[in-house]
């Protein structure tokens, strides 16, 4: 959604933003997409402009997107810049489905911008996440896998019960990597590395993402309540008091509208200068150990603080989140869970909450969540910002106050207490 918008306030001569969309949860794409730019950060776009956003009905999984010939004989001559900006999120879904999902999307989406007459760029989003499995500062550049990202996607479509069942067994499989999630990331990052050579394309790598910061609607995260947002709820309401990692260890985040910021400079800059034959253009959007390195006690200062400052309708119990490692952690949730035992069956016999909201699934959630996140972040020593840095520099000042993505630039109290404002 932001990036759409994004797309919309940067130049009046954009023609048409086609959106590849299927129907989900009964919604056919359009209503999706009238449903979409309903959203309070297109409130400020005229009715004709939004109109130059044109849901079509597709699947990503399929040759050609699963466009109809009409509609992809308009994108192929009208079209000039790809944006893979759709994927699989979720950290605990098996190896077929996120090698589908992440990587087989990636090699139909390439396919598609090479037919297209005349590409300018084509951008990833992928995640700082896709190279845990490297030690030191990462770079910005492509991690080259052990298998082909081709291999991988053979693997997953052909033995789809078989990956999954040696995944469980082999670490290996997955290249020391954390989970599916990242691996996958990786490979879609190496695929674009061996179809790519010599096309102007480009691979953005944010952290964990919050709301937008320099915004006429600051905090804005849409509808976001899973993944680390939604750990952040839990936090604010008070059912999650328990944070796990390193305090003084960097944590790498970023502003949604900094991502934004980066897909849209890096489409320029791509479509503006020769490619390299060797590789697509690479940029982090985070902070690191020298720019802004905000930690992770001092997150957890913010949240409890501005928690306090903009009160919940509701709690669980008083917002006060603390970093708790080892026993301390375990005791922790041991603690939690028996608590829930005492509303486990009154949550069963009357409809106090739905069961997304009963105590045994938030515990749990929390305890997930600090697995997935604090432990998966925890393996990133540095990022590289050598590429962002640059690409801020070279903005013309104009340009510069409303597409700058430089991490030396946020307040990240700021950002979290705008943040909540959304997220409760």
């Amino acid at each position: 959604m932001g990036l759409i918008e994004g797309l919309l306030s940067a130049s009046p001569d954009l023609q048409r933003i086609y959106v590849v969309v299927r129907e989900k949860k009964g919604l056919a794409p359009q209503e999706r997409l009238v449903r979409l730019l309903s959203s309070e950060i297109f409130n400020h776009h005229a009715a004709d402009v939004k109109a130059k956003v044109v849901a079509v009905v597709g699947e990503l999984t399929a040759e050609n997107l699963g466009l109809s010939e009409e509609i992809l004989r308009e994108i192929r001559e009208n079209v000039s810049v790809v944006i893979h900006n759709a994927g699989l999120i979720k950290f605990n879904r098996s190896l077929r489905e996120a090698v589908t999902m992440n990587v087989l999307t990636t090699l139909r989406c390439i396919e598609l911008a090479k037919s297209l007459r005349n590409l300018s760029a084509f951008i990833f989003s992928s995640t700082a996440l896709a190279n845990s499995n490297i030690s030191g500062r990462i770079k910005e550049e492509i991690y080259k896998t052990k298998r082909s990202p081709r291999e991988m996607i053979k693997l997953a479509l052909e033995t789809p019960s078989t990956i999954d069942k040696e995944v469980k067994i082999r670490s290996d499989l997955i290249e020391g990597q954390q989970n599916t999630y990242c691996y996958s990331k990786q490979l879609a990052e190496n695929l674009i590395l061996e179809e790519m050579a010599g096309l102007p394309a480009g691979i953005v790598r944010p952290s964990l993402v919050y709301g937008f910061y320099k915004h006429e609607i600051p905090g804005w995260m849409g509808s976001s309540q899973s993944g680390h947002c939604g750990l952040i709820r839990i936090m604010v309401k008070g059912a999650g008091r328990s944070m796990y990692g390193d305090p003084k260890s960097v944590y790498f985040s970023c502003p949604c509208d900094h991502v934004v910021n980066a897909i849209l400079v890096l489409a320029v800059a791509v479509g503006t200068h020769p490619p390299s034959a060797k590789a697509p253009e690479i940029v982090h959007v985070s902070n690191n150990v020298e720019v802004n390195p905000v930690r992770t006690k001092d997150m957890v200062r913010y949240l409890n603080e501005e928690a306090w400052k903009n009160p919940c309708d509701s709690y669980a119990f008083l917002p006060r989140c603390k970093i708790r490692n080892g026993l301390r952690a375990d005791f922790y949730f041991l603690a939690m869970y028996v608590m829930a035992l005492f509303f486990f069956i009154p949550e069963r016999i009357f409809p106090i909450s739905p069961p997304w909201m009963r105590s045994f699934h938030l515990v749990e959630l929390q305890r997930k969540a600090r697995i997935y996140f604090t432990e998966i972040s925890s393996c990133i020593t540095d990022l590289s910002l050598e590429n962002a840095i640059k690409y801020t520099k070279n903005l013309h000042p104009e340009d510069a106050q409303k597409y700058s993505f430089d991490p030396s630039d946020v307040d990240y109290r700021k950002l979290i207490a705008s943040s909540i404002s959304w997220i409760i």
